[in-house]
Formats: structure tokens, sequence, C-alpha cells
């Protein structure tokens, strides 16, 4: 290798390292402190999330009962404490994640002060090389006193450009190194931001599910009879509504082009709820769906997730609807168009995090999970829909979704309905 290709390899590396390292802040505790601060943190999680999951087990447990009033206020208790353990879970792990930063930026730091000590390194072992190339080789066999000293001046050259080469190896791997601690820094950012955005949500979520519990109390006059009856009076009137939805869908099914049907396959849609999260009811026609809906046919797939759970995004997509059913069908509900010719419906959520016309990005926060329209207990309902291309500049098509009026329960929508599971 010459010296000239060398030179250029040297400031091509300079480049890089300059311009991806940028400013960094030197920090003044030491690593070794901040490592024990994390542990600690990491603990607290594990404690707190133990505590999470006893009063996640009583919810599943309530939620297999008989609606009753008593059942209600149980299972909106346990969601508040739910829900005030995963408040103090997202502020240890934002003290967690300000500390883990920390400790990066210690790195960083670190790591450009070994580049720059690298760079003078490999600057002195140029001069050298250079120097002894300008000399020639005649010029050092003549100089010498004699043939042992000619040997060894020519072989410290070659010593030299060996060390320039390890140099230049080390000084690669430094900087793949800083460019690994960037990118760690810059996803622990993100983690931080939504963590944050969690925090600020389920605080809002808690002081609703509070108001809702005040509610029901003065709306039943705590009463068990007055519960059932309001309850009847609610399930005959769904009943009417998600008939009519369901029958609409089915034809739609039925009438649909199915060449227009989106090729299956795994990963084109990322599962909207967090891993090892159990899915409750499937899609088609389930033993449950048989049963439960007119058409004995189940339209999504629902995830028993407890209220305040993070919803994400299935793919990338544009917010075309953030509605609220009320106390009806999918109540507060988030609707998703996609380039794939797929649209996906998030459904009885307890808040959105997104507004119609948002543009979105694969698991980004669009809400939280809750219990809001006709749901017997904290899930979501995921849904997806077939819509050909031509529906996202105009929805006049029957083949497109839309967002059909059904009294009470205001604007719903309406599509061809496709299994998730196969697109997952």
């Amino acid at each position: 290798m010459t010296i000239k290709k060398i030179v250029k390899i040297i400031f091509f590396i300079m480049a890089v390292t300059t311009l991806v390292a940028g400013p960094l802040i030197a920090f003044a505790e030491e690593g070794g402190e901040l490592k024990s601060r994390i542990e600690e943190k990491s603990k607290e999680l594990e404690i707190i999330n133990s505590q999470i999951q006893e009063t996640q087990s009583k919810l599943e447990h309530i939620s297999s009962q008989s609606q009753s009033l008593s059942k209600e206020i149980k299972s909106t208790d346990y969601s508040i404490q739910n829900l005030e353990l995963n408040i103090r879970s997202s502020e240890i792990n934002i003290d967690k994640l300000g500390l883990e930063l920390e400790n990066l930026g210690i790195k960083l730091s670190d790591t450009e002060n070994l580049i720059k000590e690298k760079k003078k390194d490999i600057a002195l072992i140029i001069r050298e090389i250079n120097q002894k190339e300008k000399a020639g080789v005649l010029e050092t066999l003549l100089s010498s006193q004699s043939l042992a000293d000619s040997v060894s001046e020519l072989s410290g050259l070659e010593q030299l450009q060996k060390s320039l080469s390890e140099e230049i190896s080390s000084l690669r791997n430094l900087s793949n190194l800083l460019n690994d601690n960037i990118q760690e820094s810059a996803v622990k950012k993100s983690s931080l931001e939504n963590e944050k955005l969690n925090l600020k949500s389920r605080k809002v979520i808690v002081e609703d599910q509070k108001e809702y519990k005040e509610t029901l109390l003065e709306e039943t006059k705590n009463k068990e009879s007055v519960y059932q009856q309001q309850l009847s009076a609610l399930e005959k009137k769904q009943k009417e509504i998600s008939g009519e939805i369901e029958e609409l869908e089915e034809k739609l099914r039925g009438d649909y082009d199915t060449n227009l049907l989106p090729t299956k396959g795994t990963s084109v849609l990322l599962v909207p709820v967090p891993n090892g999260s159990i899915m409750t009811q499937a899609y088609g026609r389930t033993e449950f769906a048989r049963t439960a809906y007119k058409t004995g046919f189940h339209n999504g797939i629902d995830w028993g997730v407890p209220t305040g759970t993070v919803i994400k995004a299935a793919a990338n997509g544009k917010v075309i609807a953030a509605g609220d059913n009320g106390r009806y069908q999918y109540g507060k509900y988030v609707l998703i168009e996609h380039n794939n010719n797929l649209v996906t419906i998030y459904a009885h959520l307890s808040r959105h995090a997104v507004s119609k016309g948002q543009t979105v990005s694969a698991g980004d926060i669009i809400g939280y999970s809750g219990s809001t329209g006709y749901s017997t207990g904290p899930h979501l309902h995921f849904g997806v829909y077939s819509e050909p291309s031509y529906c996202r500049e105009t929805r006049v098509s029957s083949q497109c979704v839309q967002l059909k009026s059904f009294g009470a329960a205001g604007l719903v929508p309406v599509g061809v309905t496709i299994n998730p599971a196969d697109y997952f």
C-alpha cells in the first residue's frame, strides 16, 4: 500500500469520525456509580412489574364473571390500581433512561478522546514514513555505515508501515464503536420521549377512570337493579347497531372482488400490542362468535390487555379517523390507511394519541387500550380491511372503507374485513 493511498484512507476515516461525533459533552460522574444506579432502577422496575402482573391477574379473573355493578366497580378499581403502578413504572423508567443516556455520554466522550489520540499517533507515523520514503532506498544504502545498518533502516520503514496499518484498523474500530454508541443513544432518546408521553397519557386515563366510576355510581344510585336496567337497555340498542353493521360487512365480503385482496405474507403488519399479550378471540366464525354475533362472525382479533397499554401502528400510514362511538360498538378508535391496500382499526381505546390526517410510522404510539364502547373488559380489538388503491383518492366506492352513521353510535367504520393473522 502506497503512502498516498494510506493518507487518503486516513483522511476519509478522520472526516467520518468528525462528522459523526460532533460536539460531545463530557460528564463528571464516574461510570461505575452510574451503572450501580441503573441496576437499582432495574430492580425497582422488576418489583413494580411483578405488582402489575398481580393486578392484571385479578382483572383477568374478574373479567370472567357475569356483568354486574359490583364487577364493574371492582374492574374499574383494579384498572386504576394497574394504571397507577404503570405510572410509577414510567417514572422509574424515565430516571433509568436518563442515567443510561448519561452513561452513554461518558462512553462517547471517552471514545472521542481515544480517536483524537489515535489520529495524533497516525500523524506521527505518517511523518516518519514520509521522511524515510523521501530519502529513498539508494540514499539509505549509501549513507549507512554498514550493510547491517542499511537493512535495519529498511526494516524500520517496513515496521512503521505495519504500525500504521494497525493504527488505521484500531481507528476504524473506534469509529464503529462511536457510531454504535451514537445509534444506541438515539434509540434511548426516542424511548425516553415515548415514556414521557406514556406517563402524561396514563395520568389523564387514571382521572378518566375515576370520573367514570363516580358517574356510574351516581347514575345507578349504587343499586344493582338500576345498573341491570341500564345494561339491558344498552345491550338491546347495541344488538340493533351491531346487527346492522355485521349484515352490511357480511354482504360486502360476499360481493368483494377477491382479485383485489392483498397478497398474504408475514411481516406485512406489526402486532400492535406488546409481546406476550394474550389473544382472547380470533378472527372469523369462532365458537364465541357463533353465539355472540348475529352473523356468527368476528371481524377482527382481540387481545386482553390492561387499560393504558401502549398500542402501536401496525404499518406506515395516514390516520383517516380518530373517533368515539360512546358506549356503543368500538368506543374510542383509530383508523389508519396504509399504502399496501390495507386499512387497520384499533378499538376500545381509553385514549387517542394521534389525530385525523396525521402521518404515522410502523411502531408509533397511536393510542392506549381500554374498555370504551361496548366491551366486557379491557382489551384491544384489532381489525384489518382490504380496499383498492384508488380509495386513497376517493371513498365513493362500496369497496372502500367508509364511516357510516348508526344512530347513537355515531360514525362507525365499515368495510371488507380480512384475517389480520395472515399478515403478521
